[in-house]
């Protein structure tokens, strides 16, 4: 007996139109399949070059290609630029110029350096220009094992709303996008929230797209008003600006330094979007890690390798 195919749930962003937006009773079904625990958090899916046309921002043509550590590629016209961030070039047409711009000292003056740097990105950012007569294309991809999340302002974020992201989450963008930071001054949120006191605050034009990193499964959930959820810190990616952030104990001493979560968790308090990961950077990391102990005392004079996860 042949096992029965898994269902097909994808909710892309970056579609003509996301699936719980539709009300038909087909499309219904469709977000009953993605969601049979009624949490409301629907599984995203990134749309594959395999599988879907190429879409269209910011008068670029883009693709996704891969299951998990993606390549963005996007064309670039004529004298066109594309913005992207330190060490995420993996190939582009033969006359596409690289440049670094840095930008304590570009055309937007100190300002714009320290909040990048202050929202957890670099002071550089990496230009990449078609001086051809031709259309060009270039390849990007994240600096660590993730999946691309194309975000489109004035679409998936509100018009005139911000992104308040985690730092170093932010890939590449298409149209004007800007990186920014974002005080929080409750001492609070700031502590506890996973945040920090500097949040990153990304801004877009209508239309423009941001390429934001994120690790193993992605979530994203639409709060209603006043509506709280409580979330690991670590795993938000980012957040609309219009989500209040908040905090909650976790239990008691035990709980709190045994339990693996620390001593808060975050909540967040609609209304606006929430986009969630299963495996972010810091998780990723230490699993990763390798130790190795020199063991000056051994009497053969080496090395002795002690391997720990």
């Amino acid at each position: 007996m042949k096992d029965k195919e898994e269902p097909e749930c994808i909710v892309d962003f970056a579609a003509v139109e996301e699936l719980t937006s539709l009300t038909g009773v087909r499309e219904q079904q469709e977000i009953q399949r993605a969601d049979p625990m009624h949490s409301g958090f629907m599984w995203y899916v990134p749309p594959l070059a395999v599988s879907r046309l190429q879409h269209e921002s910011g008068g670029h043509d883009w693709i996704i290609s891969g299951h998990d550590m993606q390549v963005l590629t996007a064309t670039v016209s004529p004298g066109e630029t594309v913005t992207t961030e330190v060490g995420s070039f993996v190939y582009g047409s033969g006359d596409i110029e690289t440049k670094v711009e840095l930008t304590c000292f570009g055309s937007g003056g100190c300002s714009e350096g320290w909040n990048r740097i202050c929202g957890g990105e670099s002071c550089a950012k990496v230009l990449l220009t078609n001086k051809g007569m031709e259309e060009g294309y270039v390849g990007l991809t994240p600096p660590y094992p993730a999946k691309i999340v194309p975000l489109q302002f004035g679409k998936h974020i509100q018009e005139n709303h911000a992104l308040i992201a985690q730092p170093g989450v932010y890939m590449s963008q298409l149209g004007k996008v800007y990186v920014a930071c974002d005080l929080d001054c409750s001492p609070t949120t700031c502590c506890c929230a996973g945040f920090g006191c500097c949040r990153q605050k990304i801004t877009g034009n209508k239309d423009s797209i941001a390429f934001l990193s994120a690790g193993g499964t992605i979530v994203y959930r639409q709060l209603a008003d006043n509506e709280t959820i409580t979330v690991d810190s670590r795993s938000i990616v980012a957040v609309e600006e219009s989500v209040s952030l908040g905090i909650t104990p976790n239990g008691r001493l035990c709980v709190c330094c045994l339990g693996g979560e620390g001593c808060f968790s975050t909540t967040l308090t609609g209304p606006g979007k929430v986009f969630m990961q299963s495996m972010n950077y810091y998780k990723f990391k230490q699993a990763v890690t390798v130790t190795v102990i020199e063991d000056r005392g051994s009497s053969s004079g080496g090395i002795n390798n002690n391997i720990s996860y």
